[in-house]
């Protein structure tokens, strides 16, 4: 979290971030908390992207809706030096309806979604020109909207072809825009699910001016389900590997612990013979029993794996039990989750699935494509749950 000059060529200091939808694709994750309160390693998911705009803006506005007092709460009125400002979205009517909750803007603004892990670099990368948005290389573009690109310009956003062309770039949804966007928003139609849709603004644009396009260079990470959500953990460790690891001075690591890789440790217990290989995050108060092995995966604060337990590729969350001798494979036990001792959450490769983030090689596809089991808030189980299941 190093401090980023702001870049010469950019002088956008304004984003506006859409954080108000409900997302139930994202339950049970988000079935008692707001997207942007996701937890990723301790900290949630709005912080992250916002970490990415300091040093570039000195203000944003969050369009909030879903248990907005939640956010409101955590952020207040800054963070990290950047002003927040709280935009209340009524009605929930599309993408385009929420940036036109913000009303006319004067100045040049950054428009992004508030459930992508974005790049600082690409922020920088679609300031170059005005207005603008960002592509993205996929494998796969046939489930992204496609940027129409004639001329060296953007004419327009080709909603999920069936047949997209060999070189398509993907809408990330990284946008550089002006006052001219608001005038355009009144003329979007709704679409046939009812909601006015931010990509049919830029074929409007496009018809008054040219529309550049910075291809990325950076990562870009989606959050729209729970295995995404994994999939983000999963990324933002293997960020930090090469980092210095950070050990509480408070921590309890009784003898015979081996630890490997870069891990952050706060005020834990880790009993005798246990096995800690980072990447992983292991928060305040929780307790690693005897014999244990937990590898690049995510403790969160007060949560528990006993005696002879194995975590791998995981997120435990904030009170979370992993009974022991028990066995956790790309999975995420949400907060109070318990795990009963002598049980299994086991992993599996879905060759069905494609990858859908872009994580600058730190994760293979197989990774991206494996899942294991997501446990709701409060959930106990006891025995072996298949791969793939949400409980």
């Amino acid at each position: 979290m190093a401090h980023r000059p702001v870049p010469a060529t950019c002088t956008t200091r304004h984003a506006v971030i859409l954080a108000a939808g409900e997302s139930k694709r994202t339950r049970p994750l988000t079935s008692h908390r707001p997207k942007p309160l996701i937890p990723l390693l301790g900290r949630p998911l709005l912080a992250h992207i916002l970490d990415e705009l300091v040093g570039l803006v000195d203000h944003a506005t969050l369009v909030i809706g879903y248990r907005a007092d939640a956010i409101r709460h955590a952020f207040g009125a800054s963070y990290r030096g950047i002003a927040l400002h709280y935009v209340l979205q009524t009605e929930v009517n599309g993408t385009a309806g929420a940036l036109r909750a913000v009303g006319p803007l004067a100045e040049p603004f950054f428009l992004l979604y508030g459930d992508n892990l974005i790049a600082h670099a690409d922020l920088v990368g679609v300031c170059a020109s005005l207005p603008s948005l960002a592509g993205l290389r996929v494998e796969d573009a046939r489930s992204f909207g496609v940027l129409q690109i004639e001329d060296g310009h953007v004419r327009g956003i080709w909603e999920k072809p069936e047949h997209p062309p060999p070189d398509a770039l993907a809408n990330p949804g990284i946008y550089h825009l002006d006052a001219a966007a608001f005038p355009a928003l009144e003329q979007i139609q709704p679409s046939p699910r009812g909601e006015y849709e931010l990509t049919d603004l830029i074929g409007l644009l496009a018809a008054q001016r040219p529309v550049g396009y910075h291809i990325c260079t950076g990562f870009w990470v989606p959050i729209g389900t729970p295995w995404e959500a994994l999939s983000a953990v999963q990324f933002l460790l293997a960020r930090r590997a090469g980092l210095a690891s950070q050990i509480d001075p408070q921590a309890h690591i009784e003898p015979g612990v081996q630890i490997s890789g870069w891990v952050q440790i706060g005020r834990a217990r880790v009993g005798a013979g246990s096995r800690i290989i980072g990447p992983a995050v292991i928060g305040d108060d929780c307790v690693i029993g005897a014999g244990c092995r937990v590898e690049t995966s995510c403790m969160e604060p007060g949560a528990h794996v006993d005696d002879g337990a194995r975590v791998h590729d995981s997120v435990i969350g904030a009170g979370a039990h992993v009974g022991a001798g028990s066995r956790v494979e790309s999975s995420w036990l949400d907060d109070l989750a318990s795990v009963a001792p002598i049980s299994r959450l086991p992993s599996q490769h879905f060759t069905n699935l494609r990858p859908t983030a872009a994580t600058a090689g730190l994760l293979t596809p197989t990774q991206l494509c494996t899942r294991g089991v997501i446990l709701s808030r409060e959930v106990h189980v006891n025995g072996t749950v298949d791969a793939g299941r949400v409980v």
